[in-house]
């Protein structure tokens, strides 16, 4: 199996979380965001 395909989904994911903690101002959702970042 590539290397490539899990660090794209992790990159994805990755960037989904980003905006969502730049873009919302509900600080649940930004806590959301954050885990998932992690």
């Amino acid at each position: 199996m590539h290397l490539v395909y899990p660090l794209v989904l992790a990159v994805l994911l990755f960037c989904v979380g980003l905006y969502g903690v730049l873009a919302r101002r509900n600080a649940i959702l930004v806590l959301m965001s954050v885990e998932l970042m992690l």
